[in-house]
């Protein structure tokens, strides 16, 4: 919708709560926020109570197209409300907290699978130190997402598997510490000024060590002498200096480490993908640095004179889950040293969020040195067994809510007895109506008005039996995938025709106004998953067809008019993933997930060739060229903008030159034909509702949002009342003028950007008109005199 009309969203969530699979966690240090990231690509926003830890579910953030990977924070002040997250698409978002509003987003050819936010110095903010599936670091802007600078290897690089920047004590510059996936250490020292245009950042020493494919890499802020190291199978502590393992851990049978963190000098926390938290504590005569005397150890003293025993970590401390469910995939988890402004202590906490959805919270616990010396000395010792200090889920959310969320089939739920998961949904502004495809097959069809009436508003009409009645069409045998209203789409087709497609790998044609069934195509051999309609400029069949895709990898156009089919695409490999159009070529072009591109021609069926590799990526662009290209007196030209880069990947001067000027002329061009026309007139009529359909899981039933265009409700209501007013009355009554009475009537046909303020001028004049009126009656009862 145009961004200069207010459009409120109201979400019709249903009684069940969204899937949400935990990928990754993050808890603001103000114990305010949560956030997290799930591997549908949502990012769902918690209200945190900081005393209590309640958590309530806040805002569901719908941008990501893949697995959300990372959530980091975007700036040192608690109060700026900004978070950054990186998908495994290579998309990153900065995100309001405030509204829950995307405020920059950009996509990356890297992958970033840590960041760490760090307050560099000579900065006024933090930096995003970005590591992943590529060999060097990025440093970036969390608000411009605008990479800055990047760390590179002189020596074996390889892909970042773990890093940490600090800020050694007495100095004033920062200290990048990496390992990379085989093993080699790297260390980077930063000054402040670093930045992409100079030479590249090269590590300043470097040195091989015996891990593989470390996840973690922790240097402790008590002492920056020892440094902490995890292994799926193990973790260790080293030497800074020049990094000897002072000690190691085996994980416990059938866990695999995640991550950890040192609580103090001589503890530390690690947490396994069984969702289990373990508390360890280090052997004192295995630590170096000044400040260990200063330990909790009580017989740190006599390093020699210490047992066996004590020259292992000793395990204090078991965080465990509430029951011993088993995961279907490792949890995200996180550690966190609360940073609150009014607290006198500071808090930590191990936040967990599994596959169904769940957070855990344990705080950890403060154990005293006579308690360690208790545990220690029983037979076998025995350590103390923490349960989660909270467990919420979207799922309990729901269920505490009252009233419970509506959905927009409630009302048909309550006559049927039961409740059908909704698969599929299509909004039909100019019939005002409603399409719904269910699970057993069913396609309701309802009036979107009285729908929404019932289920948003309270009141006496929800006692009315005389609503209009509801239509079922019924002729799918399994789940409703797809519907497509291609009148909607162009008016070339028939305005009685609904086109819908299932798991029972049929497409039906539907007369949407006697509700009957026209004819069943059965071409696929999968169920149907896309609905389409090709574009204007096609053939004159083809322009009769609509498109279906489907589960088997096929591709068909099916006309309506002749009820058979005219194109069977059917030899892909691969699942569809894109579909482009040639018209003037008369080609099909059909992207597949394996990279490979599939011409055919649309009126003969036949496969003209297959493309990969680059040749296949260059038809794709030119697709999309054709398809960007204007339609002024340059029909059938690119973009310039798209020849302007494709200009400086091949170094092409002449192409750059002639697609500078070609875009200077269309700017030229618009300038003139926007000043020239009324831009109101330009604006394309919105209407009041839109509704969409809303998924978060294939295997969630549809839940739907509500898009009230408020300026164009207002206009709407105006024209109604003035189509309900008879010929003359306002001029009859003298408060408004025939002149004054056609300008509104013609303003409420038309939606300008301004037409609000110009409504709002209209009744100022009605209203000052109707003060005086009321003055001069008010003077005749005054003196009893006439009018005359």
């Amino acid at each position: 919708m145009p961004g200069t009309s207010l459009v409120v969203p109201v979400v019709l969530w249903g009684k069940f709560a969204p899937t949400h699979c935990i990928s990754c966690v993050y808890l603001s240090k103000d114990l305010k926020t949560l956030a997290t990231g799930c591997y549908d690509g949502q990012i769902c926003l918690w209200q945190v109570d900081p005393d209590t830890l309640h958590m309530i579910p806040r805002c569901l953030l719908v941008g990501h197209t893949a697995p959300v990977l990372c959530i980091s924070r975007a700036s040192i002040i608690q109060d700026n409300n900004y978070i950054v997250s990186s998908s495994e698409a290579g998309e990153m978002c900065t995100w309001d907290l405030v509204d829950g509003k995307c405020r920059e987003a950009v996509k990356l050819p890297q992958v970033h699978t840590n960041m760490q936010a760090y307050h560099m110095c000579n900065c006024e903010d933090v930096r995003l130190f970005c590591n992943g599936y590529y060999p060097e670091i990025l440093v970036m802007d969390p608000f411009s997402l605008e990479i800055l600078f990047m760390l590179s290897s002189k020596q074996n690089p390889d892909w970042i598997s773990a890093l940490h920047v600090l800020r050694p004590a007495k100095r004033k510059d920062d200290v990048v510490l990496a390992l990379t996936t085989t093993g080699m250490v790297k260390v980077w020292t930063l000054l402040g000024h670093e930045n992409k245009h100079l030479e590249p950042i090269y590590e300043n020493e470097s040195k091989q060590i015996r891990t593989l494919n470390a996840v973690c890499l922790q240097c402790c802020s008590y002492n920056q002498r020892t440094v902490l190291v995890v292994c799926t199978k193990y973790w260790q502590i080293y030497d800074a200096g020049d990094f000897s393992v002072l000690c190691s851990y085996l994980a416990p049978r059938g866990e695999r480490w995640m991550s950890g963190d040192f609580l103090a000098i001589d503890r530390i926390i690690m947490w396994s993908d069984a969702g289990k938290g373990y508390l360890y504590k280090l052997p004192a005569n295995k630590l170096r640095g000044k400040n260990i005397s200063n330990s909790s150890t009580p017989d740190n003293k006599d390093f020699h004179t210490q047992s066996i025993e004590s020259d292992s970590p000793f395990l204090y401390c078991l965080l465990n889950q509430p029951d011993s469910k088993p995961l279907s995939c490792p949890p995200a988890m996180s550690f966190i040293t609360t940073n609150r402004a009014n607290a006198k202590n500071k808090s930590r906490y191990l936040i967990r969020g599994d596959s169904e959805g769940i957070v855990l919270a344990w705080s950890i616990p403060e154990i005293s040195p006579a308690q360690l010396d208790e545990i220690q000395k029983q037979k076998p010792p025995q350590p103390v067994v923490m349960t989660a200090t909270l467990m919420t889920s979207l799922t309990e959310a729901w269920a505490s809510m009252k009233p419970n969320p509506v959905g927009i089939l409630d009302q048909i739920e309550k006559q049927e007895g039961q409740q059908i998961k909704l698969t599929a949904s299509i909004y039909l502004p100019l019939q005002s109506k409603f399409v719904v495809g269910r699970e057993d097959g069913t396609i309701i069809i309802v009036p979107a008005t009285q729908t929404i009436m019932l289920q948003l508003l309270h009141g006496n009409h929800q006692q009315y039996n005389g609503w209009p009645k509801h239509q079922i069409l019924s002729g799918h045998n399994g789940r409703v995938n797809s519907l497509l209203y291609p009148h909607r789409e162009h008016a070339r087709y028939d305005k009685n025709h609904l086109v819908s497609g299932g798991v029972d790998f049929a497409v039906c044609l539907w007369d949407l106004y006697a509700g009957t069934l026209l004819h069943r195509f059965c071409v696929h051999a999968g169920e149907i998953t896309q609905l389409l309609v090709p574009p204007n400029n096609c053939s004159a069949r083809v322009q009769k067809c609509v498109c279906s895709v489907a589960s088997d990898h096929s591709v068909t156009l099916l006309s309506l008019a002749e009820r058979k089919c005219v194109c069977l695409a059917s030899r892909h490999l691969f699942p569809v993933t894109t579909i482009k159009w040639r018209p003037n070529d008369d080609f099909m072009i059909i992207g597949c997930s394996d990279g490979t591109v599939y011409v055919w021609q649309m009126e003969t069926g036949h496969l003209d060739r297959v493309l990969q590799g680059i040749a296949a990526e260059e038809v794709l662009y030119a697709c999309e060229e054709h398809e960007a290209a204007d339609g002024t007196s340059e029909v059938g030209l690119a973009n310039p903008a798209v020849h302007f880069f494709r200009g400086l990947r091949h170094r092409n001067l002449s192409a750059i030159r002639h697609a500078t000027q070609r875009g200077l002329h269309q700017l030229h061009m618009l300038g003139a034909h926007t000043n020239n026309d009324d831009p109101h007139m330009q604006r394309n009529h919105n209407s009041p509702l839109a509704i969409q359909g809303l998924r978060t899981n294939p295997k969630d039933p549809e839940s739907h949002i509500l898009f009230f265009d408020v300026e164009a409700l207002i206009i709407e209501l105006l024209s109604e009342e003035y189509d309900m007013m008879s010929p003359g009355s306002l001029e009859a009554a003298g408060l408004i003028s025939q002149s004054e009475y056609s300008r509104v009537a013609n303003l409420t046909q038309s939606a300008s950007p301004d037409a609000h303020k110009k409504i709002v001028d209209f009744f100022g004049k009605m209203k000052n008109k109707a003060e005086n009126m009321e003055m001069i009656i008010k003077e005749k009862d005054k003196h009893g005199n006439s009018l005359s």
